[in-house]
């Protein structure tokens, strides 16, 4: 059944008690877990005019509950954690890296929140309850420099001493009956030097381009995996037709955590220019890897995996390894279009990586997203057209799915959201948010918060009514 939350903002002022100065992590029951890569690529020519490579990435987390009890009221965000006091989502840590010449004042660098035109309010997530054993993702899509601005490369020579890093913090909250945890995980990125490989190739998911092998070898590990998608208006899901990566050869690569083992890593991305794709019109919610890794024994290692781009300790002997990957996007706006720039990251020799030499070719692999025009329809009325001081007004809200498929799908956090206010001059009467609701035919439950300081916050918790 579909669960769905409603949102009612309130003309009223709440006092906020304060929140935690100190975060750990695991906090309590709840866990978070950074899906990311070690480094970022910035070209090896980036510092020619005609250079054109990855900009962008997207960074995840896993949010668990490993308790016996629900978590409810669990918030993610990316940005910047302060302890809990003037913490900035989306807003991301600077600092400088001499003789670099950054552009944010002091001369320092950061990420940057791609959150489209929901601007840095993309970076806090609402995940609303995770059950005992389970785990809510969320994927975040951020641009980094690589140049400065003076024109020069931030990625110095093969070794990482000279290239810029970055901060950035994962964090979450949630309640614990009634006791607030919060959980922090802080990470660093690095800007690498990287060349560009034509070996290395992303090709489209189709019988004349992907060896027949590897197509049977989808059959055989995931035959549950199909293209057919929802419709991709709003409130529903587009699954992409699934990229394939030609990785070639994994070598050493980098030895990012200095233990003296190369890592042997790999990364699939879908958006590395962030110029032509909009997170506010499609939000990534969801990816499916399937990674075969040809060994030279005749026999393959093979990664079936779900909501994980990025691997590592690849098996030495590899002669090769291929990537089917379908990335899963829950349209947010009707009427929309974006196109995804997909790009790989691999070890190659010792301290050197590749990305794929057909970097912005492969935009023409079937890798724009569309979406739409809404099939929900909304209607609000008033019980009365005028109505004196001390009398009360009721308002209604009916919506209707004129579609075939549901709408909104809360176990990726993301539920059909109806948000209302009251009008200036009046009063909220107390339960009147929750008495008398008629649920839509296929809903089980709703959710109702409440914001009293113009939808900057919300609230679980119905705030006390006015007594004046």
């Amino acid at each position: 059944m579909r669960a769905h939350l409603l949102l009612i903002s309130l003309g009223l002022v709440f006092l906020n008690s304060g929140s935690l100065l100190q975060a750990s992590n695991p906090a309590g029951d709840l866990r978070i877990e950074v899906l990311k890569a070690y480094n970022l690529v910035v070209d090896s020519n980036i510092e020619t005019p005609a250079s054109y490579g990855p900009r962008a990435a997207y960074l995840g987390a896993k949010l668990y509950n490993d308790g016996t009890n629900p978590l409810t009221d669990v918030f993610a965000y990316i940005g910047d954690f302060k302890g809990g006091t003037n913490d900035t989502p989306g807003i991301y840590p600077s600092r400088a890296h001499p003789p670099l010449v950054g552009p944010l004042p002091g001369s320092q660098f950061a990420l940057t929140h791609e959150g489209g035109s929901l601007g840095t309010t993309d970076a806090t997530r609402n995940l609303g309850t995770i059950q005992p054993g389970e785990y809510v993702v969320v994927y975040w899509l951020v641009s980094y420099p690589v140049k400065d601005v003076a024109g020069h490369t931030v990625a110095g020579g093969i070794k990482p001493d000279d290239d810029l890093w970055l901060n950035y913090d994962v964090w979450g909250i949630a309640k614990e009956g009634t006791t607030s945890v919060t959980a922090d995980v802080p990470n660093k990125v690095t800007m690498r030097n990287e060349i560009s490989a034509m070996a290395n190739k992303i090709l489209p998911n189709s019988a004349n381009k992907v060896p027949q092998e590897y197509q049977d070898l989808l059959q055989k590990y995931t035959p549950s995996w199909t293209n057919a998608a929802d419709d991709g208006t709003p409130g529903t899901r587009i699954v992409t037709e699934g990229v394939w990566y030609d990785m070639g050869n994994i070598g050493d690569g980098f030895d990012n955590n200095g233990d003296l083992v190369p890592d042997r890593n790999l990364w699939l991305q879908p958006v590395g220019d962030p110029a032509i794709f909009d997170t506010s019109n499609f939000r990534l919610v969801k990816t499916h890897v399937l990674l075969v890794v040809k060994l030279n024994n005749g026999t393959e290692q093979v990664y079936d995996v779900t909501d994980q781009l990025y691997f590592q300790n690849i098996a030495a002997n590899n002669v090769g390894a291929v990537g089917y990957v379908a990335y899963e996007f829950m349209t947010l706006q009707g009427g929309r279009q974006s196109t995804l720039s997909p790009y790989q990251e691999a070890a190659s020799g010792r301290d050197n990586e590749k990305f794929n030499g057909d970097y912005g070719a492969s935009l023409g692999y079937g890798s724009s997203l569309s979406s739409g025009t809404s099939r929900v329809d909304m209607a609000k009325a008033a019980s009365v057209t005028d109505a004196f001081p001390g009398s009360n007004v009721t308002y209604s809200i009916t919506f209707t799915n004129r579609g075939t498929i549901s709408v909104g799908n809360p176990t990726e956090a993301m539920p059909l959201v109806i948000v209302d206010a009251i009008p200036s001059g009046t009063y909220y009467v107390a339960a009147s948010a929750t008495n008398n609701n008629l649920l839509p035919a296929g809903v089980s439950n709703y959710v109702v918060y409440y914001s009293t300081n113009n939808q900057a916050g919300w609230l679980p918790t119905e705030p006390v009514a006015h007594s004046g």
